[in-house]
């Protein structure tokens, strides 16, 4: 549920000669206060690698690359957009433009590889002091490819499968150039909790899926998980659980009401537990709230009218034309943006998601429930989603983290919150205690 668009642009200017090698190397800049880095190699042919660090976009491959003289034109066709510059006489700056549907300016200044990295204090560092080891399960089919970390001390241990959110994440759910499930099961497993992160379909070493794959394929997958980890003698078999992050919520409550004698607890961090069409009729409105503006009246119910149409739907064909009619009515939209918007929401994964309503679910939620939102969340309003927690899982219990946002990070204000890649801390450790202090209570 993460947004991942980007916006960026640029403005021409400058002319002086240049050696054409002096492009080699990194090179950052800021489009609209979003902060770029490209990377621009050449070896017999010229390329470049394009990083949106505060998106959490890296190593995005750049198209066509050609350099003539002291100018540069860089061609990014998965974004829509290019770049053209001059390289400055002291070969410390490439002045220019960046063009995706407007052109603004955009001057880049050399950096070093070792500049362009994260400051990520909690990512976990080897050597470690627990067991840590590869491990592939089967869904069927597919075959899921994980790492399973175990104390040293114990013979049998209190188990927790890792679910990612919506998109492909790999086992670490690396975001923003945040690694949250390493982040996690380093500390779990430090306080005695063996735990089981994954690789999702299509990603890493696990197998690909299919395109019209949905959250219920999807959580066949995290109960494979823990279909693995019943099958370990070195994991106590009445104690397994499934923490999971967002979407993963959501798989987490799907598999323990289906699944009750396998799934003994579930921790949902920022967990749906209200309709897709409802989670992202709200996460509009919040985006806007938190940006700083006030949606119109027309504005609220071309929202509404949307996820309800998406919601009623029963043809991919007809979803399409009419979703394009109701973009269309609004001049602000590009006829680009439009098609890209209209295939995004009228996919299998999409359309699924917003129909999917996990009151069905709920109800038969008997095993021992976390239920945990930050109240900066934009993405999974915490108000909205823990009072139906509350309301339909009385035995759960339920807590709300001020000023955090959907990834549990702080942050020094609501808008702020929303630049995770910015933010240096991955994940809260009042936080990281909770989950662990209620696991091991259990």
């Amino acid at each position: 549920m993460i947004n991942r668009n980007f916006i960026f642009a640029i403005m021409l200017s400058c002319c002086i000669i240049s050696n054409a090698t002096d492009f080699i190397g990194h090179w950052k800049g800021k489009v609209a206060n979003l902060p770029i880095v490209f990377h621009i190699t050449n070896d017999s042919v010229w390329s470049a690698t394009l990083d949106s660090p505060m998106q959490g976009a890296m190593d995005i491959k750049c198209g066509k690359v050609v350099v003539i003289g002291d100018s540069i034109t860089i061609n990014m066709p998965a974004l829509h957009a290019d770049f053209k510059g001059v390289i400055a006489q002291d070969n410390k700056a490439i002045i220019g433009t960046f063009t995706q549907g407007m052109s603004l300016p955009l001057t880049l200044t050399r950096t070093t590889a070792e500049a362009t990295k994260y400051n990520r204090p909690q990512e976990p560092q080897p050597p470690f002091v627990y067991n840590s080891q590869d491990v592939t399960f089967q869904n069927g089919d597919i075959t899921l490819a994980g790492t399973l970390t175990t104390p040293f001390w114990g013979k049998s241990h209190k188990a927790v499968v890792l679910v990612s959110g919506s998109g492909s994440q790999n086992r670490d759910e690396e975001l923003f150039g945040h690694k949250p499930f390493a982040v996690i099961a380093d500390y779990l497993t430090r306080h005695g909790i063996a735990v089981l992160r994954y690789d999702d379909r299509g990603v890493g070493g696990s197998s690909k899926g299919n395109k019209d794959d949905t959250t219920l394929d999807l959580a066949t997958d995290a109960m494979a998980a823990v279909e693995y980890l019943k099958s370990r003698n070195d994991i106590d078999t009445t104690h397994i659980g499934i923490i999971g992050h967002s979407e993963g919520g959501l798989i987490a409550v799907i598999n323990a009401a289906q699944h009750s004698y396998d799934v003994n607890f579930i921790v949902t961090l920022a967990g749906p537990y209200v309709s897709g069409k409802d989670i992202l009729v709200r996460q509009n409105q919040l985006i806007a709230k938190t940006m700083g503006q006030t949606l119109n009246d027309e504005q609220l119910v071309q929202i509404e009218t949307i996820f309800e149409t998406i919601y009623n739907s029963t043809d991919t064909d007809q979803l399409a034309v009419r979703l394009t009619e109701i973009l269309k009515s609004d001049s602000t939209n590009k006829q680009q943006d439009i098609e890209t918007t209209v295939r995004v929401m009228t996919s299998p994964w999409y359309v699924a998601f917003v129909k999917l309503d996990p009151t069905q679910y709920l109800s038969q939620v008997k095993c021992p429930v976390f239920a945990i939102n930050g109240t900066w969340d934009y993405q999974v309003d915490a108000i909205q989603n823990l009072e139906m927690a509350q309301k339909m899982i009385p035995h759960a219990t339920i807590k709300r983290y001020e000023g955090l946002n959907h990834m549990f990070q702080p942050s020094s204000s609501r808008q702020a919150s929303m630049n995770y890649g910015a933010i240096e801390t991955t994940i809260s450790e009042h936080v990281l205690h909770d989950i662990a202090e209620w696991i091991n209570k259990l």
